[in-house]
Formats: C-alpha cells, structure tokens, sequence
C-alpha cells in the first residue's frame, strides 16, 4: 500500500506585505500554494498511490474564491483519471457544513462529514483500508473528538486523519480538537494524518503519528522545506517519507555591517552578503538583521530605519534578470532595554509578561477586538510574541523616559 499524506493547503493565500515584489516574483509568490499542490499532484501520478489524504485546511478561508475552488477540483479530476482516491476534511480555517447538496467535487473525492465517520475501500491486491475523520463545521473545537474514532476494526490498514492540537505543546491551541498521544495510540490505528500545526514532525513513531506541516510557508516563521509525506508499507508498519514541493522559501539573514562611507556602498555590500550567505535552489524571500549599526553614519542609519535603503537594495536586485531572492525587509538588530523597575515592580512586570505574551491570550484578546483568522495564525509564531513584547518594552521604557525628564523640569523649576 502507498498514499500520500497532506494538509494545511491554503489555497489562495494573500501573502500579506509582498506586493512591492516585482511583478513575476509576486506572480510566482501568489500561485505558490496552488503550484506546491500541483506538484503533489504529479507525484501522486509518478508514485501510483493507492489515495491521497489531505487533513484540513485545504483552502485559506471558509469563503473561498472560485479561482481556488475551480483549481482544486481540476487537480482532483486528474487524479480521478489515474484512479486515484482522495479522502479530505475540512479545518478551522475553511470550516462548512458538509452535505451533499454542497459539493462540486468529482466521485473519487470522499468528504469526511461533521461528526466522525469512517470510510473504507477495497486496493486491487484486496487489501482492505479504513479511514477515519471529520470536517470542521466552525472555526473552533474545543472539546476533545478523539472519543468519536472508533477502535480499530476488521481490516488490514486503519488510518486516522485529526486536524488539531496535541495537548501540552509549548503554545497549544487548545480551541482546535485538542488530543493526546495516548488517547490516539488506544485506537491502535496503524497511522494518524495529522494536520492544523504547520511545523513537520513526527510525534509518534511505532505507529506513526505524524503532523506533515503545510505545503508552502506562508510567512517568515514557516521557513523551510515543505511539502507531504509519501507513506508506504514496509515490513508491516505504515512508513513517511517527505518529499519537497514548496517553490518559495523564506529566510532570516543577521549581516554583520562594516563601514562605509555611502549608501551605494551599503547597499552593494548586503547584495553581496545576500548572495553568500543564500542557502536555497528555490526562490527565497529574505528579512535582514543588521548588526553592528554603530559603525555606520547617523545618516545611514537613518535610511535604514525609514526604508530607503530597503528600496535601493531592491532596486539593485531587480536589474540583476531572473530574481532568486527578494529582501522584504531590513531591522536593525538591537538588542532592546527593559524598563528599569524597582524590584517589586520588576517582579510583576516578569510574572505579567509571562502570562500575557502567549499566542493564546493574545488570539483571544485579538479575536474579540476584529474576528479575522490572520490575527490568530500571525500571533501563534514564536518570534511574532517577541517582537510584541519588546515593543511593549520600549514603549513602557520611553514612558519611563519622558516621566522622569517631568520630574527632573518640575524639580528644576521649583
């Protein structure tokens, strides 16, 4: 037996931030998702899988546009020519209610409904498979669905497909079907298909219970190779082989600065970093971290911090011909001063930043004030929470700043 297990899609995703891109990179940036599943596609066709299982998220939003709509079905119709099932549910992210009246897609497309529910077919060797999951019929699932899979049955192969959380990561999102390991290792399924975390991994080994991540990063805290998981029999276990789909990639770059007397001086030096440092065939779409600022002129710092060195660097790089990397943005690294409490209120401040910069009290503060998905999925990344709170962090230590310099024209003027 030989499928393919993916997830986390996103079809149509609008890549937020990158329209200065000249205009082909921003073309093969906005098509990016839609050419990594593409080439899914194709493989599945090169590899002759019995199935592909793709866990959730297969489009960006729940109100989807008919360009990704239209794509997915053509794409499934190819695979519907090979003969080739694929079993699907919907996520958090284009969560519906699941009825026949509603779907377009071809016949060797099977929809896992809103309740858990399991789907078996018969290979051409008269291997028996079943399949088990469930669609999303809203934007969250708090409560546990793992109680709805049922126990392995009578058949050679049980695959479970869960779009969720696993209970006790480092920043669960326990509104997504949160699980255990253990309760998925009771069903003695011979692999979970997991899908919603989009960072691959393999939680579990003998069966594997594995997450494949999404198929093309979307951001900068989703570098990396992405793509599926190719899973085949081997000697009686369910065994997962990633294979690279993704056409973009993002990277983070700390340069080191070192004198210069221009700005075409600097910006020839960051090109040339750029390109040693690149560690990628693909196209690449790179945030700069400058270090060593102070050996730079207060004026080219300056155009730093208001973009215009930015703009040069990218205007060098569009007369270079086919563009491999794209700068989408330059910071300088520093390294920002607590505000200077005295010790009681440093002890608050401590206890109060640990509870509040998580992506859980955040999502949900956030949630309240605009209910856009984009909010949630930006502040789940580890470095995103970071910036956040270095910048509450100046903030407070400017407001610190500016009280002080209060008192000290009071006091001078008394």
């Amino acid at each position: 037996m030989k499928f393919i297990h993916t997830a986390d899609l996103h079809l149509d995703s609008p890549f937020l931030g990158l329209q200065d891109a000249p205009d082909e990179l921003w073309q093969s940036i906005q098509q990016s998702t839609f050419t990594s599943f593409e080439r899914i596609v194709n493989e599945a066709i090169k590899f002759k899988v019995d199935f592909v299982c793709i866990t959730g998220d297969i489009f960006d939003r729940d109100q989807r546009s008919i360009t990704a709509e239209n794509f997915f079905v053509q794409q499934c119709t190819r695979l519907q020519e090979e003969k080739i099932d694929v079993f699907l549910s919907y996520g958090n992210h284009d969560y519906q209610s699941v009825t026949s009246d509603t779907q377009i897609l071809p016949s060797n497309v099977h929809v896992f409904g809103n309740q858990v529910e399991t789907k078996q077919l018969t290979l051409a060797d008269d291997t028996t498979v079943a399949i088990t999951g469930f669609s999303y019929a809203n934007r969250w699932i708090e409560n546990d669905q793992t109680d709805s899979y049922p126990i392995k049955g009578n058949v050679n192969w049980q695959i479970g497909m869960l779009h969720g959380s696993l209970t006790g990561l480092k920043n669960p999102h326990d509104n997504y079907a949160p699980f255990t390991v253990q309760e998925l290792l009771a069903k003695n399924y011979d692999y979970w298909a997991l899908g919603h975390i989009h960072k691959r991994q393999i939680v579990h080994e003998n069966p594997v219970i594995a997450y494949c991540g999404n198929s093309q990063g979307r951001h900068r805290n989703e570098a990396g190779p992405k793509g599926y998981y190719l899973v085949t029999e081997k000697n009686q276990q369910l065994v997962p082989q990633f294979h690279e789909t993704a056409p973009i990639d993002w990277q983070t770059m700390v340069i080191e600065l070192s004198q210069v007397d221009s700005a075409a001086e600097l910006v020839s030096n960051l090109e040339r970093e750029i390109e040693t440092k690149l560690d990628s065939t693909r196209q690449t779409l790179v945030s700069l971290r400058l270090k060593n600022s102070e050996v730079l002129s207060s004026e080219l710092m300056a155009q730093i911090n208001n973009g215009s060195i930015l703009v040069r660097l990218q205007t060098a790089i569009k007369t270079t011909g086919t563009i491999m990397f794209w700068p989408y943005e330059a910071k300088i690294k520093t390294s920002i001063k607590q505000p200077s409490f005295i010790s009681l209120d440093q002890h608050y401040w401590d206890e109060a930043a640990q509870s509040v910069f998580t992506s859980q009290t955040v999502t949900n503060f956030a949630e309240k004030l605009f209910r856009h998905s984009f909010i949630e999925d930006r502040f789940s990344q580890p470095q995103e929470l970071i910036d956040l709170q270095e910048k509450v962090a100046l903030s407070l230590q400017t407001n610190q700043n500016q009280e002080e310099q209060l008192d000290e024209d009071s006091t001078n003027s008394d």
